[in-house]
């Protein structure tokens, strides 16, 4: 399974899918694509994506995003 979202909301909202060529984006649009459906804690590096020809493709610099994710601290 690929959890893919929108660069813009980072990681709020994902579509689930069987297979990459199962999504169907918005030409030229930049997209997260991760395995798991949660993000855990700690830093997290997820590759980024475009939307082209019809299909999702790494990005040609091999671009990533992280993301520094840290539980709350109890009482």
């Amino acid at each position: 399974m690929y959890y893919i979202s929108a660069l813009e909301n980072n990681c709020a909202l994902s579509i689930k899918k069987k297979k990459l060529s199962d999504f169907k984006g918005t030409e030229g649009e930049r997209y997260h694509v991760r395995t798991r459906a949660k993000l855990g804690e700690g830093h997290i590096a997820l590759p980024i994506y475009n939307f082209e020809n019809g299909k999702l493709a790494r990005c040609r610099d091999r671009s990533w995003s992280v993301f520094n994710l840290f539980s709350s601290i109890g009482n």
